[in-house]
């Protein structure tokens, strides 16, 4: 029944234009071009989104047009999963998306741009030329937005930036690898106005115990989005 209602509201809204409401209030508009259970692509002409339906607040169509989007046609052989008779589901969009320069949104209004390296249980590690090393729960990234024509971030040289394995051993979840950089300099929720840099002094279950630069204090790994390390 769930993937019959499903179908029915992906083809009522099919080839038309949207307005998509995510988490943190903002909206994307474009052409819904495919959808699974899990996901759902938007082409706005010029980009993909590919956003998950835990993120997806509200759908409307966009009768006015009110960003005046231009999309000639709709390309459905985007570029992170072209399975045929496969479900296309977030991990393995995830997985595809290895070797390509990123946007991705995890914060309200702080794009990181560079490269997954590392796919775990539940997060990613995200190589970032500016952050460097970044650890993202996967149930907190909003959008993944490919680069067009391998164009890189920053349009940075290959000897400034380029994509490169990661043989680096990481723990399978996020929460044990949160227990392996204890006493290490970090950043909790990097980008966003409540960011904390400090050391992680000890893990206790979900709750992490912080130092930060003048007092400790104690925080939930589950309202961690990113860990920074230096």
């Amino acid at each position: 029944m769930k993937n019959l209602i499903h179908e029915n509201f992906i083809h009522d809204i099919d080839k038309v234009i949207v307005k998509v409401e995510i988490t943190g209030k903002n909206i994307l508009r474009g052409i819904i071009i495919d959808s699974s259970s899990e996901l759902v692509v938007l082409f706005n002409g010029k980009e993909y989104f590919y956003i998950p339906y835990r993120h997806i607040h509200e759908i409307k169509i966009d009768y006015f047009n009110e960003d005046s989007l231009n999309i000639p046609s709709i390309d459905t052989q985007h570029n992170l999963f072209n399975g045929i008779n496969e479900e296309m589901t977030f991990e393995k969009v995830l997985t595809n998306s290895i070797g390509t320069y990123l946007e991705i949104h995890v914060l309200n209004n702080q794009p990181f741009h560079g490269y997954i390296s590392n796919i775990l249980k539940d997060y990613i590690v995200f190589q970032s030329p500016i952050y460097k090393k970044l650890f993202v729960p996967m149930k907190h990234i909003k959008t993944i937005i490919p680069y067009n024509n391998n164009l890189k971030p920053y349009q940075l040289s290959d000897n400034e930036f380029f994509i490169e394995e990661c043989n680096e051993n990481f723990q399978d979840t996020f929460e044990a690898q949160i227990g392996n950089l204890r006493n290490k300099l970090t950043v909790l929720n990097v980008g966003e106005k409540n960011n904390f840099t400090g050391v992680i002094t000890d893990v206790n279950g979900s709750i992490i115990e912080f130092r930060s630069a003048k007092d400790n204090f104690y925080y939930n790994i589950q309202h961690i989005k990113t860990i920074h390390t230096s």
